[in-house]
């Protein structure tokens, strides 16, 4: 029988939690988090751009992708 796909909605937030604190010292998922956080630089950089600047639906989308990275960021460094 194959597997069914989990959703956002069946994960234990939980098992995701202690998922992520098990990888918390490798260096593997180190990296990936200095990735992530010279991504949301770049999209700071970004934000000051005249382009994004005059441009609303641009500004507001590098505004999304700042939060979104905040948060991922913010959720790896609570655990």
């Amino acid at each position: 029988m194959p597997r069914k796909k989990k959703t956002y909605h069946v994960i234990d937030p939980e098992e995701a939690i202690q998922a992520l604190s098990s990888l918390k010292g490798e260096p593997n998922f180190l990296k990936y988090i200095e990735m992530r956080e010279s991504m949301r630089e770049e999209v700071i950089r970004q934000l000051q751009v005249k382009e994004v600047i005059e441009n609303t639906n641009r500004h507001y989308m590098m505004c999304g992708k700042l939060e979104a990275i905040d948060e991922e960021l913010d959720t790896f460094h609570n655990i």
